[in-house]
């Protein structure tokens, strides 16, 4: 299935890129490495819906996917603070979901213009 959309081909790469990372975790860190897993699947699964849905109800789902990146987020802080990833390898992770958080945001704005010119 090909994708139209960046954003999901870019979030493909990162969850492939993240599983990685977390599978190094330690044994221990069972719920913190289920949590990024669910919580990159969850957000795959946002995008497509959110590609799928009214355009009214679209805004409100790709404000959802920005803050669960930002969960995203929060989750590998806390694995860089109890040093099971590198301060690098944070930093690497930050930038490919700052990219999607802009893409999102680029997503929105387009998608309120488009409401906002089919309303006058």
């Amino acid at each position: 299935m090909k994708d139209n959309l960046l954003l999901v081909s870019d979030m493909k790469k990162t969850i492939i890129y993240l599983d990685k990372i977390v599978q190094n975790f330690p044994r221990t860190e069972k719920v913190l490495r289920d949590k990024i897993n669910n919580t990159c699947f969850e957000i795959l699964e946002l995008i497509y819906f959110s590609n799928l849905i009214d355009i009214n109800e679209r805004i409100v789902y790709q404000k959802k996917i920005i803050s669960k990146i930002k969960m995203l987020d929060f989750y590998f802080k806390i694995a860089c603070d109890k040093k099971y990833i590198s301060y690098k390898k944070y930093m690497k992770v930050g930038t490919f979901l700052l990219n999607a958080i802009k893409q999102l945001y680029g997503w929105i704005k387009y998608e309120k213009e488009k409401l906002s010119s089919s309303n006058v």
